[in-house]
């Protein structure tokens, strides 16, 4: 009776939470049990569960909670804003967890990987799990392939509550029978669980100077920007009908041959890399995109003619010079970072990945293509250790990539050789599709398998998807030319010069508190800390203390003017990341209060000379736009 009622109150607030999980729940109860209840010597359940020939016992039959205990004191930990359980079980573990250490430890977030849908269905029977299933900071994840939990991970979990400023002090709670059992699926979820928060640190901006070159080039874009049209004009004007997204990958020489004959029955989206691959074969695409912020775009169209009819999506975060050496029509894609609110240009904004096939995808959904087919998405190496197809302005093979593989399954059910940084394009890919609302097929026809993607032979996704006629150079041509017409550049710079001044002259003014305060941090650290350090000095608290509370009111108030924030948030981002990440893993190291405040100050003084420097930098780029804005009006 009392499994009953365990059993029914559990599944109601299962299912209100996890109602996919639930189904799997009910759909469990057909399977033939490996698992089998024994009672311990103290009442508690404890389970068995069959392995192979093998037999494995849950928990010590002796005290099963006294067991988990002993296990936690083992771990030796003082420090857990995140934890990731490996393995769930009667939920004895998470129990003792959430009573005596979670608080004492400072979890903020708990993740759960359970591989056995069973052994849950036992756990929903015999064990009261209403505060982990309801619990908002408790994340389960019950009888499903691991890497499942990656976009979940990454785009909610993490997210939620400035969680990502504490990854660095994630604790991985494997309980030991539970690796027995499957040893290999709880690696997958570890290793889930690392790419999802390497993902993140990619996504908020891995490198604070290449945030701060994007941001620089967006400034000396300003006249470019308003002079061209942007995407949102053409947002769903392309619904239903089929695109053909073109990366730069070895397995483009396939098929290539094939968009010759489609350009009228679907929208052509090319990688600017896969741009002089498909002129030199008389294959015009509709759209190029474009995304890199660093030297070497331009290479990319500067010996290309007759770009008639060929538009350019361009990021305004690349180099001026890339928007000069494209002699087609243009249209401007934000990205949704801070700088582009800055603008006041609502030209249309996309969730852009880190790589321009990202970019060619989100383009193609925005335009409301269904289905998106993609080619030359290898994400891996060819059989021969080339990188990109033929005739690519860069060469076929790029050493960089060589640098860091790895092996991952590909699209033939094969391992294929790939490189961490495809593996982080594809993991956007997967998240990309993830939210896609149509089909998404891959014809790569070689390279890395892509969750979510339909794999496909490119001929065969032309016969069924690309085969009523499409106006595409109309479709465009026509919603753009109102903007031609309309457009006012000088009036449009004019708008920009009192926001360029106001931003700078806030800057100016908090580079002076910025200084001010680091003169501060460095005082403590010649009269507190040293001779704290060095000599055994007796320390000042209350001088550590003032440093930090001035820190905390320094962290609420300097982005309080929206320009400013607007302008310089992706930029300090990463550093942020990164200095919240190092800050909060300070009392793993230090147990001794006077040590750990006194390491808290050295790293606020070392992150006040780093984002003063970004503030110094600005107010430079900002000067410099503001000469460049009136030099252009006056023409």
């Amino acid at each position: 009776m009392r499994n009953n009622m365990f059993f029914k109150k559990n599944m109601a607030i299962l299912e209100s939470k996890y109602p996919d999980l639930a189904a799997k729940v009910r759909a469990s109860s057909k399977v033939i049990g490996k698992c089998k209840v024994i009672k311990s010597k103290t009442g508690d359940p404890n389970v068995i569960v069959k392995r192979d020939l093998d037999h494995i016992m849950l928990y010590d039959n002796d005290d099963p909670f006294g067991y988990c205990k002993t296990y936690f004191e083992e771990l030796n930990i003082n420090h857990a804003p995140i934890v990731v359980f490996m393995g769930l079980g009667l939920g004895y573990h998470l129990h003792l967890f959430l009573r005596l250490y979670g608080n004492r430890w400072g979890a903020r977030k708990i993740i759960i990987f359970e591989e056995d849908i069973e052994l849950f269905r036992l756990a929903l029977q015999f064990a009261d799990l209403e505060q982990i299933i309801s619990h908002p900071d408790i994340h389960l994840f019950v009888g499903r392939d691991p890497e499942e939990a990656f976009t979940q991970i990454r785009r909610n979990i993490i997210t939620e509550k400035g969680i990502h400023n504490f990854m660095r002090s994630t604790k991985i709670i494997p309980l030991p029978a539970h690796i027995l059992l499957n040893n290999e699926y709880y690696l997958r979820a570890l290793n889930t669980t690392k790419k999802a928060f390497r993902q993140m640190m990619i996504l908020a901006g891995n490198d604070p100077t290449d945030s701060f070159v994007g941001m620089d080039n967006l400034l000396s874009n300003l006249k470019h920007i308003v002079s061209n049209p942007g995407i949102k004009l053409l947002y769903d004007k392309f619904k239903g009908m089929p695109a053909v997204t073109v990366a730069s990958g070895p397995s483009l020489n396939k098929n290539i041959h094939l968009l010759k004959d489609i350009r009228e029955r679907a929208l052509i989206v090319c990688c600017d890399a896969s741009l002089v691959p498909l002129m030199k074969r008389d294959i015009r695409p509709h759209i190029v995109v474009s995304l890199e912020r660093t030297d070497g775009t331009e290479y990319f169209f500067e010996d290309v003619q007759d770009l008639e009819g060929i538009y350019l999506a361009i990021c305004p975060l690349v180099r001026p010079r890339a928007f000069d050496s494209f002699k087609g029509g243009k249209f401007i894609v934000n990205r949704t970072f801070s700088h582009f609110d800055w603008l006041h240009q609502d030209k249309g904004s996309l969730s852009i990945g880190p790589a321009v096939s990202n970019m060619a995808f989100k383009v193609s959904e925005a335009l409301g293509c269904d289905p998106i087919i993609m080619i030359g998405q290898d994400l891996a190496f060819a059989e021969d250790g080339d990188t990109h197809v033929k005739e690519m302005p860069f060469g076929e093979r790029d050493e960089y990539y060589h640098k860091e593989v790895l092996e991952v399954e590909g699209n033939n059910g094969r391992p294929v050789k790939t490189s961490r940084a495809w593996e982080i394009f594809r993991s956007h890919h997967e998240e990309d599709i993830k939210s896609y609302k149509g089909l998404c097929i891959n014809a790569t026809e070689g390279g890395a398998k892509i969750r979510g993607a339909r794999v496909m032979p490119f001929k065969e996704a032309i016969d069924k998807y690309c085969r009523d006629k499409i106006h595409s150079n109309s479709i465009i041509s026509e919603t753009i030319s109102n903007f031609y017409r309309d457009i006012d550049v000088k009036k449009e710079l004019e708008q920009f010069l009192p926001r360029i001044r106001g931003t700078r002259e806030t800057l100016e003014g908090l580079i002076k508190v910025f200084k001010d305060f680091h003169d501060e941090t460095r005082l403590a650290q010649k009269t507190t800390i040293h001779p704290f350090m060095y000599e055994g000095a007796k320390i000042d608290k209350d001088v550590l203390t003032g440093i930090a509370q001035k820190f905390l009111d320094l962290l609420n108030s300097y982005l309080k003017d929206q320009d400013v924030n607007d302008i310089m948030l992706h930029t300090l981002q990463p550093h942020l990341v990164w200095f919240a990440n190092r800050l909060n893993f300070l009392p793993e190291i230090y147990s001794d209060q006077n040590c750990l405040r006194s390491a808290q100050v050295l790293m606020i003084k070392e992150w006040l000379g780093v984002l003063g420097q970004f503030f110094v930098s600005t107010a430079d780029s900002l000067s410099e736009a503001e000469t460049f804005v009136s030099e252009a009006l006056k023409n």
